[in-house]
């Protein structure tokens, strides 16, 4: 199935992507067949482009479960996709240790380790786009980025990204990598909702340098996302006029900001991903699109920071 595609870099992947994370929260590892089956839902209906990380995973002793996860649904496939489009993104940075203790680490080392551990997950030689998940406040900005850069330029990565960044770290990893045009950085995901509208200065400037934007939690998380028509009612309004749901609106909203934005939503249920594609035949129109832009975000971040920022560098 054709869809419209967007760029990550020299990469063209689906303009939607499928965010993976839900199908190793607790309640879903006992639905494994279900969450292969949504995977491989996505690829028959065009998704080329899978999100996941190192840490999705239900308890702190089993990270890498959502890497193993996408690579098994890679590897049982049998569907018409051609496999060769697909990227698969992960990330590194965050750790998780016994206890469900949270910490950090971007040292040379570390990320390295935990870059191989997704190598290893995720069972390939190469990993296509590798996202520094969070800062790590021991390290200057500019020191995690030349410890990214480091994974690209051995080998291990093709292409690098990062997460959870604010415009002056997106400054200095562009001075530290390079923009797409130099082959440095292709991609910011970052969390933009209806609920939680982050730095406008990011996107703007990803817009800017071509960047592809990756807003996590489109829909406003997994536990608002079956009611964020409810808590936003000019989002089921359109849907009304287009004949669409508040959450297919939302995508094609997010779709509308920018060409650079890729809206990557979870999904646990082969059903999600159906209504998933259906947002790329939405079509919005200007004042729709306006009313939208002016609703009123609850600025309350899904995961809002638990260390201080480090230095820039």
């Amino acid at each position: 199935m054709s869809l419209p595609m967007r760029a990550v870099g020299d990469l063209t992947v689906s303009a939607i992507g499928l965010g993976c994370m839900p199908m190793s929260f607790p309640e879903a590892i006992d639905h494994r067949d279900r969450s292969l089956a949504t995977i491989h839902r996505a690829l028959d209906l065009g998704l080329t482009f899978l999100d996941t990380s190192n840490i999705y995973a239900p308890t702190w002793d089993a990270v890498g479960h959502n890497e193993r996860l996408v690579a098994e649904a890679l590897r049982t496939y049998t569907g018409p996709a051609d496999l060769r489009s697909v990227v698969v993104t992960t990330k590194g940075g965050i750790t998780r240790g016994e206890g469900e203790t949270w910490g950090r680490d971007s040292s040379p080392s570390g990320l390295r380790a935990a870059c191989e551990a997704s190598l290893a997950a995720l069972d390939i030689d190469v990993i296509e786009l590798y996202q520094h998940h969070r800062h790590d406040p021991r390290f200057t900005y500019r020191e995690q980025m030349r410890t990214l850069r480091s994974l690209m330029d051995d080998g291990l990565v093709r292409r690098v990204g990062l997460s959870n960044v604010t415009a002056a770290e997106l400054v200095v990893a562009v001075e530290e990598v390079g923009t797409p045009a130099d082959g440095g950085i292709v991609s910011v995901q970052n969390e933009w909702s209806p609920r939680f509208r982050g730095e406008a200065d990011v996107l703007a400037e990803c817009t800017r340098l071509g960047i592809a934007f990756l807003p996590w939690s489109p829909l406003g998380g997994s536990t608002q996302a079956h009611d964020i028509g409810d808590r936003y009612r000019d989002f089921s309004d359109v849907g009304a006029e287009v004949g669409a749901t508040a959450q297919e609106v939302i995508l094609a909203w997010l779709l509308a900001t920018s060409p650079v934005m890729i809206p990557i939503p979870g999904a646990t249920r082969p059903a999600t991903v159906d209504s998933i594609v259906r947002a790329l035949d939405v079509t919005l129109s200007r004042e729709q699109i306006a009313r939208l832009d002016a609703t009123q975000p609850l600025m309350e971040s899904m995961y809002p920071e638990d260390q201080p920022r480090s230095p820039l560098g």
